[in-house]
């Protein structure tokens, strides 16, 4: 019995030896700082030859050098501070928050990310970067613009409206209720002004709340609010808040101070 009990001790002592072994969190605390240190080729020796990265911008690349490009990419300005390290057998999981001049490039700097890394030994076999809840709804407010503000797709609409979408802004009467009265709005607003584009310029997020502060400007060339085209050119504020779920508007507050600014054109 005394053997046996020194048998299942001794075990224990090797199992705990082992874990400690096999701690992940100074692999993922190396990681960040080679990144931070912009050490290309020392982030490249932690890759496993068929490493794949998913990336908070949601492409996926395979295969060391494919990453090692990627990364690249995103070393100019890059900085990353991580925390809440969690580890399961060869999986880490971790919260980041990265700044990058390419991040900046894309309006949203910095980004929070919920990260997941599998390791082999001590390379890095898996890696997966998914934007959190309020980074994501930022984005999609960028996407918005890009689509819809700015590319005058309409139809694009349904991609981030919910059918039935509660709007608390003050509209004309008999504006059609939920998605199908977004739609009447920029299709009435891009056939006013065929020039219009949005610059966003304060973008904030809170849960599932989000909010985008832009400057709109175009030219009036067609029918608006029962006139015809001025030709005139006009800028204005424009500020959305939306609440998000599933990635789609329910509901809508607005302002814009347009009527304002269509009294003194540029």
């Amino acid at each position: 019995m005394i053997k046996l009990f020194g048998v299942f001790f001794a075990a224990l002592a090797l199992a705990g030896c082992a874990t400690q072994g096999h701690d992940l969190t100074p692999l993922g605390k190396k990681m960040d700082a080679i990144v931070n240190a912009h050490d290309l080729d020392g982030f490249a020796a932690l890759l496993a030859d068929d490493v794949t990265v998913n990336g908070p911008d949601g492409k996926t690349h395979t295969g060391k050098d494919s990453v090692k490009a990627w990364m690249a990419g995103l070393l100019p300005g890059f900085h990353v501070e991580s925390r809440g390290w969690q580890q399961s057998g060869d999986t880490l999981t971790w919260m980041s928050t990265g700044r990058s001049d390419a991040f900046a490039a894309m309006g949203v700097n910095p980004i929070k990310v919920n990260t997941m890394a599998v390791f082999t030994g001590d390379k890095l076999h898996y890696f997966t970067a998914a934007l959190d809840q309020e980074t994501a709804g930022k984005v999609e407010f960028l996407h918005f613009y890009a689509d819809v503000v700015n590319g005058g797709n309409i139809d694009a609409v349904e991609k981030y409206v919910a059918p039935d979408m509660v709007e608390h802004q003050t509209l004309p009467p008999g504006t059609p209720k939920g998605i199908e009265g977004v739609k009447g709005f920029f299709k009435m607003i891009h056939e006013a002004f065929p020039d219009l584009h949005g610059t966003p310029f304060l973008l904030l997020a809170d849960g599932d709340l989000v909010s985008v502060s832009g400057t709109w400007e175009g030219t009036n060339k067609g029918k608006f609010m029962g006139k015809p085209g001025s030709n005139k050119h006009y800028s204005w504020t424009v500020t959305d808040i939306v609440r998000l779920v599933d990635g789609k508007a329910v509901e809508h507050w607005g302002w814009d101070d347009m009527a304002e600014r269509m009294a003194h054109p540029m």
